[in-house]
């Protein structure tokens, strides 16, 4: 994972890893009908401590999260909690790369992403910063992302067959 700290608080992170995915808002004992989100996988304390230590204007940094190990010698769990939020007027830019075909996704596509598996996820995430009855706070908020597809052999062979290339 390479992670930019980049003017206005966003974090442009190429060759990430993503987790917990829920683009469609399904509700669950994890997550409110409706709420889009997913988190990015810290993988290592370095990266984790450089994120809790940018501290927004209130005091606050990256909100990231921190499980113990499942077992003893293995490395805790980090990762950040990321909101995917459309608006009327906006939303993130969402681009999936499947083979040779690109697209955009919206509000209404992005929640193919829950069920394709992942090659590769670069993203930019802003900050959302303020202070609320219970203190200071940063949340993370999708800018944009571009994800790759992994394409199984047959896939990729099935679609050439379908729209062969032109010369």
């Amino acid at each position: 994972m390479n992670l930019t700290f980049a003017p206005k608080g966003i974090l442009q992170i190429d060759d990430a890893r993503i987790c917990f995915r829920n683009f469609k808002g399904e509700g669950s004992m994890y997550n409110n009908e409706g709420d889009r989100n997913f988190s990015l996988v810290i993988p290592d304390e370095e990266i984790a401590e450089a994120l809790k230590n940018d501290k927004n204007e209130f005091g606050a940094g990256w909100n990231v999260k921190i499980r113990a190990p499942r077992e003893e010698g293995e490395a805790p769990f980090m990762h950040l909690p990321v909101k995917v939020k459309y608006t009327d007027r906006s939303g993130p830019k969402v681009y999936l790369i499947s083979g040779k075909n690109r697209v955009q996704l919206d509000e209404d596509t992005i929640g193919m992403l829950d069920d394709i598996d992942i090659k590769s996820v670069d993203l930019d995430i802003r900050p959302y910063d303020g202070e609320g009855r219970f203190g200071a706070f940063r949340a993370a908020y999708l800018q944009s992302i571009y994800v790759t597809q992994e394409v199984d052999r047959f896939a990729a062979r099935f679609a050439e067959e379908e729209n062969p290339a032109e010369d």
